[in-house]
């Protein structure tokens, strides 16, 4: 594949760089691997940044702050001397922007933004645009991933969940890393963890805390009931995955309903979401 790397000297200006950059994106089909991959977010032709230049040597997504936040750390090569990296969005607009201090060649670039709400960089194909001495490069920068579901499983099977809840398994069936965001249940935010990230082929299990506990009262029933429960798995920069669990309640000491007792009861029905947009289709 061809190198993206564009000398600060060239005569080309940079608006030029930029439509040359748009151009060429379609001879990068075939790169793969990588941080970030793209199903539905670009058209997935771009590799991850180290693919496409000399002077990056690894990208990564990293945990900050108080788990609420993401950056994409960035290891240049220890050949140039780098001044600043930014992450350009498909819109044109500068998401963040980072400085590396005289002789460091590792940075970080939020992946969020807003001080309470954490808001994502969208998913799409946005750019990667490193300055330094004698060094002017814009890098193709896609966010995108697809996850899959696998099963529903108690927590008293899952050592990683509280026995109470009920635990939804998902695998990163694309090339690039990913995180679980959120979890919804019959329609409702629900509390969850912060970012989890998963690696492409992994499996990462989202909890739903208290799903399954034990109640000192049930419905009245004769002896069980049966109720459907959605549940919502939201990622950052991949369709949600949602599934069908029925869950059986069932009175734990007599007919009055004086305590009740939830298990799972058959298998979970996937169910099709609506894709999740990108940044320019929003």
């Amino acid at each position: 594949m061809t190198k993206q790397d564009i000398p600060r000297n060239s005569s080309i200006d940079r608006r030029t760089v930029l439509g040359l950059l748009s151009g060429s994106l379609a001879a990068l089909a075939g790169c793969s691997g990588g941080l970030f991959d793209n199903s539905d977010g670009g058209d997935g032709s771009a590799g991850p940044p180290e693919d496409q230049s000399d002077y990056i040597e690894e990208t990564s997504i990293k945990i900050v702050e108080n788990g609420r936040q993401l950056a994409l750390e960035v290891t240049v090569t220890d050949e140039i001397e780098p001044s600043s990296v930014s992450i350009i969005t498909e819109s044109g607009r500068e998401f963040s922007s980072d400085y590396f201090s005289p002789g460091e060649t590792r940075t970080r670039l939020s992946l969020t933004e807003g001080e309470d709400s954490y808001e994502p960089l969208p998913r799409g194909q946005h750019t990667l645009y490193l300055r330094g001495d004698d060094v002017e490069t814009e890098l193709p920068l896609e966010l995108g991933t697809t996850f899959e579901f696998e099963e529903a499983v108690p927590g008293t099977e899952h050592e990683e969940i509280r026995d109470d809840s009920l635990g939804v398994v998902v695998r990163n069936i694309g090339q690039r890393t990913g995180a679980a965001t959120r979890t919804i249940l019959n329609g409702e935010n629900k509390d969850s963890k912060a970012f989890e990230p998963i690696k492409p082929g992994e499996t990462g299990i989202v909890e739903f805390t208290f799903l399954l506990a034990d109640g000192p009262h049930c419905v009245k029933v004769e002896e069980t009931t049966l109720r459907e429960e959605e549940l919502t798995v939201g990622f950052l920069w991949s369709d949600p995955v949602t599934v069908i669990q029925t869950i059986q309640y069932t009175d734990r000491f007599d007919s009055t309903g004086n305590g009740c007792k939830r298990t799972l009861a058959g298998e979970p029905e996937e169910v099709t979401t609506t894709p999740t947009k990108t940044e320019m289709e929003t």
